[in-house]
């Protein structure tokens, strides 16, 4: 079956239903829809509404708090710490990015750790905004183990994002990584539509590559070695830096839907005025844009794209036909929708 769509207007409405619907209070659900849908308009499906059937069991499961109360346990200078309450990731990830911004504007630079909370969606999220304001941002998140050290065949880590923004003259250039080859919801989205996923992705309980989604025992590391050394680079600053859970002490996301995960975030916002001043790094970021346009192109390749111009281009394109929804989604949105008494968009 063919793809539906929906707006973005109507998705995040019904989104928020869902997520009152399975007990988060209207702010939170609000907050967190937003998230959910801006990723899936950027294309980033795998962070999108996709994810709302695992949020609506966590919360009614008891392992993600449905009222939160996120805290700054401690202020001293350019940097803070804030205790997450074990609500939605978002919540705690959204106050941890506009302290990180606040102290940025005091001190130059603004660094903000967060424990106990839970999966806070697409790290794009989080370092976009402080750089359309003119700032440099950079977060991080750890994650339940799904990915291998390099030379191992269990996991270890998270797929561990690393997303960094920077403002441009005429917005932002935004890179967001996961330190696994890739995310391990899109691996869940192709079992979920009956797809083979790409050799290299994922390898089965006996350390083998597979295909097969459904095979599919644990992640493999970016670019082998690299990708692992970044994701110990995540797990320190989101995880060890915060006082959050490390490694398998994160609860695991998609099992023991009433134990809170304790997950960590790391969040740093530096105010370029401080050092070569905002209007001289936008148009430095534009020289180095447009040199790299003009590098010759490698035979067979089209064009050089730059970090985050991809989802700039499914955005516009979303934004002007519609949101779409694989059959397996659509159907587990209005399965959900059903168990709950939500109504579903027309």
């Amino acid at each position: 079956m063919a793809a539906r769509t929906l707006d973005a207007a109507p998705l995040a409405a019904w989104s928020t239903a869902l997520l009152c619907a399975a007990g988060l209070e209207r702010e939170a659900a609000t907050l967190v829809s937003d998230t959910l849908v801006e990723a899936s308009l950027r294309g980033v499906d795998s962070h999108g509404v996709a994810r709302i059937p695992i949020y609506a069991e966590r919360l009614q499961g008891g392992g993600i708090n449905r009222r939160p109360r996120p805290r700054v346990e401690r202020r001293d200078g350019a940097v803070a710490s804030i205790d997450g309450d074990g609500g939605p990731g978002q919540v705690a990830g959204v106050m941890a990015m506009e302290l990180s911004v606040e102290l940025a504007r005091d001190h130059g630079v603004g660094a903000v750790t967060v424990r106990r909370s839970t999966h806070y969606g697409a790290a794009a999220y989080y370092v976009m905004r402080p750089a359309r304001a003119g700032f440099v941002a950079l977060s991080t998140t750890n994650a339940d183990p799904g990915v291998v050290p390099f030379g191992g065949r269990d996991p270890a880590l998270g797929t561990n994002p690393i997303a960094f923004s920077a403002p441009t003259g005429g917005g932002e250039l935004t890179l967001d990584m996961a330190t696994s080859q890739v995310a391990a919801n899109r691996v869940a989205n192709a079992a979920d539509e009956g797809r083979r996923i790409p050799e290299g992705w994922a390898v089965d309980a006996g350390g083998r590559p597979t295909t097969d989604p459904a095979d599919a025992h644990a992640m493999l590391p970016l670019g082998g070695y690299k990708g692992y050394g970044l994701a110990i680079v995540a797990e320190i600053l989101s995880g060890a830096l915060s006082g959050a859970a490390t490694t398998r002490g994160v609860g695991r996301l998609y099992h023991d839907l009433d134990r809170p995960q304790d997950v960590g975030h790391f969040h740093l916002a530096i105010d370029p005025e401080r050092t070569v001043g905002r209007a001289r790094l936008a148009d430095t970021i534009e020289a180095l844009v447009s040199e790299i346009r003009a590098t010759e192109l490698a035979p067979g390749a089209d064009e050089i794209l730059l970090p985050g111009e991809p989802e700039l281009r499914v955005q516009a394109v979303r934004e002007r036909d519609g949101i779409p929804l694989p059959d397996a989604q659509w159907r587990a949105l209005s399965e959900l929708s059903e168990r709950l008494g939500v109504t579903p968009p027309g």
